[in-house]
């Protein structure tokens, strides 16, 4: 380690103390506090992986990675042998302030978590974080000083990620200033204990060999650790159980103790050894081999081993029953081993149910794997999983639809349907192994086309917001978006208001309000084609993620215009920028607009809507009002308005900005949206030119879930018809929008 830079990924520090709970009087969920990182304090690392250094985290560090992702709150980095990964609770706030990462973390009410609140309270827990490190400051040769006597390399961490953290029992270092010496080796040996040959290659890698290794001399460093055998090596002289002769040919796998644990290992490396001679007609790749034969050789072993256990018990049984008096073997117990999920345990969901005793405990449980696989999800470049997190957190609910995103989200999210998708898209349905073909029967089951296959989460633009490339949707952006998950339609209460007026002394009450509406919106069916040919399909192995793309780009496109003048005729989107969707206003002159107009506009806004309005209007329109408030001061500097930057000596506004709307521009004080497909004629009679509205009185309903069927092979259309090497791609989805309110907005009309 003394002649490169220490590692980045799965460092794990702590501090003590660093959690407490705030004790609850009125009955509401405990809190625990605290700091898990302390800003700009100088940490000595002694380790054996990560090598001898001094590393201080720098202010800033985490606000990055605060925004962008939320930790996961474990005991123990999830290896407690009673609690394993469990969270202990939902995150209430986490922000850096003076001193380093805050947290709050409102406590689950769960049996292991009580069983660790006394500790809590009396503050015998210290707390633990789990880092990468993104960007850094390293200095190989510091000069000493006082914080630095020997020398040593100097790291500043300006950047990292932290995917969880949480109290621990003994933290690696009592204070913030003291040295770290085990508590990374500690955590990669326990994470990699499933893969000993890596293990003993990285501590062969690390520690000096007993060749190189200088005698120890009194400098005040550790001595070397001896170097650890080879993993075979190891294995061939361990000592048998049970005082069993060394040539028992019986391998010892300790990471899977039982037998039970064994056979299901087993099983796992006949799934991969056969999806892999499926997936490769040909000569392996080198490390594709490497992988292959491993996995072959520890499948051998693993037999080897239950074959000896298997004629142990049947030799004990044999004696119990030729002599009446032995003592028969005592009752097979297996060991309480944690093992750490995997992506395929995270996504089964009849594992889950089978680890659940209740209906409540089920759901709740899909919900936390969901959001795990959310979390680790490699989503489309554009793509934010926010509202995802959003819905399976706290929206999917209701007495018919509990669950029922999470659930999509772990039937489409397994890798095997990912692949199985991928191989139906290409037409290779006949190369499914047993795992695809069910994880593509248990997915289809509830889609809204008979023999149509769900789009993977990742890239199924009804449930990730994936914008399009060529067109402007600001819809999406500024209105509210419902999601449903069963049947056609969302409804929602209205309110209105309560009327107040005087009376006479002693005179009687009167009926005042409010009135209630009951508005529905129902989703309609829209539908997308492509065609694709043969040689695409074959050679794009991601060709699901990339038709994802183009339909997510198709129904942006088509979205934002029916959005915009959509008729809303029945169950059809009703377009923002039609008669009857909001309350009309017209131009003060015949066939002409004046800025005037945009004023008497904002005026005729109610109130209760115009604290949070928006303009919606075509570019050319933006451009021509431009024109006319050529001083940038109309009203007093209340007309149009540049982002802060700009001034009335600027050559003009810079389109594109996120500071108002999706223009970067104000008018009247009120951010503007760019609508392409709204009117841009200024003086056409009858035209909508521009909307003011709040536009969460827009409502978008979603029906979750986009499905897809492949039409094997296209024809021609001459007769007689002739196949033209191309596939077609038919993909389905719901959805509908229309204002709440007519009230809610004021749509500006030439007259």
């Amino acid at each position: 380690m003394t002649d490169q830079r220490p590692p980045r990924d799965d460092l794990v520090r702590a501090i003590f103390p660093g959690a407490e709970v705030r004790a609850s009087e009125d009955g509401s969920p405990r809190v625990m506090t605290g700091h898990f990182s302390v800003f700009n304090q100088w940490t000595r690392i002694d380790s054996s992986w990560e090598g001898r250094f001094l590393e201080r985290i720098a202010p800033g560090a985490f606000s990055k990675a605060f925004k962008e992702s939320t930790p996961k709150v474990l005991f123990q980095h999830g290896k407690d042998p009673q609690i394993g990964d469990k969270p202990l609770g939902s995150i209430r706030s986490l922000s850096e302030d003076g001193t380093g990462a805050a947290y709050e973390v409102e406590l689950l009410d769960t049996a292991y978590v009580r069983d660790l609140i006394p500790g809590l309270e009396a503050g015998l827990y210290g707390a633990s974080f789990r880092f990468s490190v993104v960007k850094e400051d390293y200095n190989k040769n510091p000069t000493r000083s006082a914080h630095n006597p020997e020398g040593l390399p100097e790291r500043t961490v300006l950047e990292a990620r932290v995917p969880e953290f949480g109290p621990v029992t003994f933290p690696a270092y009592s204070g913030a200033t003291a040295g770290i010496r085990s508590m990374t080796d500690e955590f990669l040996i326990s994470r990699l204990a499933s893969d000993p040959e890596r293990l003993a290659a990285l501590i062969a890698d690390a520690l000096p060999s007993r060749a190189e290794a200088e005698p120890h001399s009194d400098t005040g460093e550790p001595p070397p650790l001896p170097e650890p055998p080879p993993v075979e090596e190891a294995r061939a002289t361990q000592d048998p159980p049970n005082g069993g002769s060394s040539d028992s040919k019986e391998t010892n796998v300790s990471e899977y103790i039982t037998r039970d644990d064994k056979s299901a290992r087993v099983s796992e490396l006949r799934s991969s050894i056969a999806r892999r001679a499926v997936e490769y007609d040909g000569v392996l790749p080198p490390d594709v081999q490497a992988v292959d034969d491993a996995e072959n050789k520890e499948h051998d072993d693993l037999v080897r081993d239950i074959a000896a256990w298997d004629a142990r018990q049947a030799r004990v049984r044999a004696l119990t029953e030729d002599i009446g008096k032995v003592e028969g073997p005592a009752p097979y117990a297996p060991v309480n081993v944690i093992r750490k999920q995997t992506a395929e345990d995270i996504h089964d969901l009849g594992r889950i149910r089978n680890e659940t005793r209740s209906r409540e405990e089920f759901e709740a449980k899909v919900r936390d794997n969901a959001l795990r696989s959310i979390e680790s999800a490699r989503f489309s470049r554009d793509a934010s999983a926010d509202d995802l997190v959003d819905i399976v957190s706290y929206r999917d609910e209701g007495d018919e639809g509990t669950g029922e995103i999470a659930r999509r989200v772990l039937l489409t999210g397994a890798p095997a349907y990912r692949r199985a998708f991928n191989k139906y898209l290409r037409g290779e349905q006949a190369l499914w192994t047993q795992e695809e073909a069910r994880a593509a029967a248990l997915a289809v089951t509830g889609t809204t086309t008979t023999g149509g296959y769900a789009v993977p989460y990742v890239f199924d633009p009804t449930i990730i917001r994936i914008g399009a490339y060529t067109a402007t949707n600001p819809f999406r952006q500024a209105c509210r978006t419902e999601t449903i998950t069963n049947g056609n339609n969302w409804r929602t209460v209205t309110v209105g208001a309560v009327t107040t007026t005087y009376i006479t002394e002693a005179g009687a009450a009167t009926e005042q309000g409010p009135t209630f509406g009951q508005p529905t919106y129902t989703v309609q069916s829209a539908h997308a084609f492509a065609t694709v040919s043969h040689e695409t399909m074959q050679d794009r192995p991601d060709i699901g993620d990339e038709l994802g793309r183009v339909f997510a780009e198709s129904k942006a496109t088509y979205e934002e215009n029916q959005f915009a003048v959509g008729a809303g005729t029945t169950v059809y989107p009703m377009g923002m920028f039609t008669d009857t969707a909001y309350t009309n206003q017209d131009t003060a002159t015949n066939d002409a607009t004046a800025l005037i107009d945009f004023t008497t506009c904002e005026g005729a806004l109610p109130l209760r809507f115009r604290a949070n309005a928006a303009w919606f209007m075509n570019r050319s329109t933006i451009r021509q009002l431009l024109i006319l408030d050529t001083t940038y001061r109309y009203f007093s500097g209340s007309g149009i308005q540049y982002p802060g930057h700009l001034n009335a000596g600027s050559t003009g506004p810079q389109m594109g900005s996120t500071t108002g709307g999706n223009t970067g521009l104000y008018l009247l004080g009120y951010p503007v949206w760019e609508v392409p497909s709204a009117v841009s004629t200024l003086t056409t009679d009858g035209a909508i030119i521009a909307v003011i509205c709040d536009p969460k009185t827009y409502i978008i309903v979603d029906r979750m879930g986009m499905t897809i069927e492949v039409i094997p092979n296209m024809l021609n259309g001459a007769t007689p018809s002739f196949p033209t090497g191309q596939r077609g791609i038919y993909a389905r989805f719901r959805n509908t929008a229309k204002p709440l309110t007519a009230t809610g907005g004021i749509s500006l009309s030439v007259q």
